[in-house]
């Protein structure tokens, strides 16, 4: 039986739960099977595409998501669909951060990752292969713009 002395602060926990992931490898493997080859493989390439992997995992321990998903695309529409809602003020804490599509190892990808505050965020970072924080734009160039768009800020639609 639950006590009921106790309330669970969930948005302290999801920050907490963000902060302590800092430098793990734990979510850069997801292993599938080709039905039709039976080969098997790492879809996320031990890291290198580990993104939406890692933020659908934390959100999906709290809760906050249906459950973990493997690519920016799904995890933006499964934010929608949970409840998240599409904001254009400057990012807060725990706020769901898209960048624009970018070429990085060959291949174009967007990236996902969560707002720390106002100014930095916490991602998988393809080169390091581990979670990382940032700055909110992976900095500035030499003239002084972003050196990585954001797209999308989502928030929890309701108080976590």
């Amino acid at each position: 039986m639950p006590d009921q002395n106790i309330e669970v602060l969930k948005k302290e926990t999801y920050m907490k739960m963000l902060e302590n992931s800092i430098g793990s490898t734990m979510f850069n493997s997801v292993f599938v099977r080709y039905k039709d080859s039976g080969m098997t493989k790492d879809i996320l390439n031990n890291g290198e595409f580990s993104c939406a992997f890692f933020v659908s995992s934390i959100l999906a321990i709290q809760n906050l998501i249906d459950r973990p998903h493997t690519t920016v695309a799904t995890v933006r529409s499964k934010l929608i669909e949970a409840g998240w809602k599409k904001v254009t003020v400057p990012a807060e804490a725990g706020d769901v951060i898209v960048w624009d599509k970018q070429i990085q190892t060959g291949t174009e990808n967007e990236h996902i990752g969560i707002a720390s505050s106002e100014s930095e965020a916490i991602s998988t970072s393809f080169r390091e292969r581990k979670v990382a924080r940032h700055h909110i734009t992976f900095g500035n160039d030499p003239s002084g713009k972003s050196m990585r768009k954001i797209t999308g800020i989502f928030r929890w639609g309701t108080s976590m």
